[in-house]
């Protein structure tokens, strides 16, 4: 990938848990999911044109290739590159034949600027909750070796609780190893997710620890059993900074779209 801000700032959006289905008609707990994902892109970028689009994860809820391909097509409207991992709903085989033809990287380090963005696999098969394997713990050693500067990690699964029991039982398993690799990396400037359907800031040390809300329904925080949000679908942007400072804000489109069955016990 070619490198046209060495110099600048950058700003990388954040979109997750976009949950889209092989019926472009799709619906989870009755919102419509492309329909909010493309609302949220474009709110997103006539706010902040972004340099790249960072998908963490569950990107289709079907894990059908019909769905990859909306994602895809939707992608291509913002006009700039686009990277994303899988979570736990994801098809992986499907997501990078699909997505990977459309030049979209599915995992690995992207490098922009003075920066490197590594993007962890964290899905087990079959399983909700996050695990990072011994190859991609490998990957994230070489990816830390003879980087830019500054390095900023994206997966899938919450590495440290946020406080919601039901969410925090299907986190990542194994966040300990994770951060025995970065704790003393001062390159490494944060660590980003999504899967829990909410914002949440935290610190380890010098890390930011950044979750970002669903493109689609977002969860009630601090609670011991699942429930829903009133938010809007968001997403957060981050900056960047050339000489090594991470900003981020997060952001919601204006009302929440209609069909949202708000008192459901889950999915």
């Amino acid at each position: 990938m070619n490198n046209p801000r060495q110099g600048s700032d950058l700003h990388i959006l954040q979109v997750s848990d976009c949950h889209l289905y092989a019926d472009p008609a799709g619906t989870l707990l009755g919102l419509n999911t492309l329909d909010a994902l493309q609302q949220v892109l474009s709110s997103a970028c006539a706010q902040t044109p972004p340099d790249m689009v960072v998908v963490t994860g569950d990107l289709a809820h079907d894990g059908s290739k019909e769905g990859y391909h909306s994602l895809a097509k939707t992608l291509a409207r913002t006009h700039c590159p686009a990277a994303a991992i899988p979570g736990n709903h994801d098809h992986v085989l499907s997501m990078k034949n699909v997505l990977e033809k459309h030049r979209i990287p599915t995992g690995g380090t992207i490098d922009l600027g003075n920066w490197r963005l590594i993007l962890l696999n964290s899905q087990v098969p079959g399983k909700e909750h996050g695990h990072l394997s011994r190859n991609e713990l490998e990957m994230l050693d070489d990816a830390l070796e003879n980087a830019p500067p500054h390095i900023l990690i994206f997966l899938h699964h919450q590495p440290v609780p946020v406080g919601s029991s039901w969410l925090d039982n299907i986190g990542l398993d194994n966040g300990q190893e994770l951060f025995s690799r970065i704790k003393d990396n001062l390159a490494v400037k944060g660590v980003v997710w999504g899967h829990v359907h909410q914002p949440w800031e935290g610190r380890l040390g010098h890390l930011q620890l950044l979750a970002t809300p669903s493109t689609c329904i977002q969860f009630s925080p601090r609670q011991d059993a699942f429930g829903l949000d009133a938010l809007p679908p968001g997403w957060r942007m981050l900056t960047l900074g050339r000489n090594g400072t991470l900003q981020s804000e997060v952001h919601h489109i204006p009302h929440m779209p209609k069909g949202l069955i708000a008192d459901s016990a889950g999915y």
